[in-house]
């Protein structure tokens, strides 16, 4: 992870009239990483991207994109925004629109036009290029969207729910190609979305909201790590009984049954192997299955954030 930061906020805040939609927000995103952005309805994250592009303006606090202040021409040079729900010219064909947005990016016509025909072909639209963008379903505009979003080789990508109308397959396959942008085109990527085992494939770091504050922010492997420690699952043909005799033994810090798995507590996994083991031969049950708990970033959300929230 570069040591550079492509996104900062310190303080940052919105209000509009007595709502504070987002209240005193930090943020940290490295160069070269997907970072996701996560919180429940109404906790401010589409008002922080509009902020971050340039098309709201801060009530207080400050934001930079690769050390230039948010909304200042430099900053959004260096920006390709894909919003939740993209306007488009209708009558106009998407070849036509992409040629005119990357236009109006300071992309000379040649390499504008140049750039359409790759981005289309990028985006499995081709065949579309010459239909009006009116008669587009709701799929294909999204993906036109992100198309436009890179139409002038941004350096940072802010995504806003880019799988929101796409169906399964479709999402698959812009997942990789999202995925393929930071090692292929070292474009960093700041997506938010409600989706969240996309998030937790696709993402390197996230932070998580709640009421326009930072709640957590950290890699998805540390708080996964931190939520659930030394955490492991049991399954055999006699749980039961199985319970009663690893709750007698030494390095079992804490064990229980719930709907049909044991969950053990413990510090030392070799040691807490043998006595599993040991214990499953001693009872004359069978092993079904051992290991280390296996933490979605749903969970994560749910700890942190709140479950009645999701």
């Amino acid at each position: 992870m570069s040591e550079r930061l492509i996104i900062e906020t310190k303080k940052l805040s919105k209000s509009f009239g007595r709502l504070t939609a987002v209240d005193g927000l930090d943020l940290k995103v490295h160069e070269g990483e997907i970072h996701g952005f996560v919180g429940p309805n109404g906790a401010g994250k589409s008002t922080t991207l509009k902020m971050l592009v340039g098309a709201v303006k801060s009530s207080s606090g400050e934001g930079n994109i690769r050390g230039y202040p948010i909304g200042t021409v430099e900053a959004r040079k260096l920006i390709g925004y894909s919003p939740e729900r993209p306007s488009f010219y209708s009558n106009m064909t998407a070849w036509d629109y992409l040629v005119h947005m990357a236009n109006l990016s300071g992309v000379t016509l040649k390499m504008a036009e140049d750039r359409a025909e790759e981005l289309l072909g990028w985006m499995d639209l081709s065949e579309f290029q010459h239909v009006k963008v009116g008669g587009f379903s709701a799929g294909m505009k999204q993906r036109l969207s992100l198309a436009q979003a890179m139409a002038h080789w941004p350096k940072l990508l802010i995504l806003d729910e880019p799988t929101a109308n796409l169906d399964p397959g479709g999402r698959i396959v812009l997942l990789e190609k999202l995925k393929n942008l930071t090692g292929d085109h070292n474009i960093s990527i700041f997506i938010s979305s409600h989706i969240l085992s996309e998030l937790e494939y696709l993402v390197d770091t996230v932070t998580l909201i709640d009421k326009g504050r930072t709640v957590v922010e950290d890699s998805v492997q540390q708080l996964k790590q931190s939520l659930l420690p030394n955490r492991y699952v049991l399954t055999t043909s006699n749980n039961d009984v199985v319970l009663q005799a690893l709750l007698r033994k030494p390095g079992i810090q804490e064990a229980w049954l719930d709907e049909g798995v044991i969950y053990i507590r413990g510090d030392n996994m070799s040691i807490l192997q043998r006595v599993v083991m040991e214990t499953v031969l001693q009872c004359d049950a069978v092993l079904k299955h051992f290991g280390e708990e296996q933490v979605k970033l749903e969970d994560v959300y749910c700890r942190t954030v709140g479950q009645d929230k999701v």
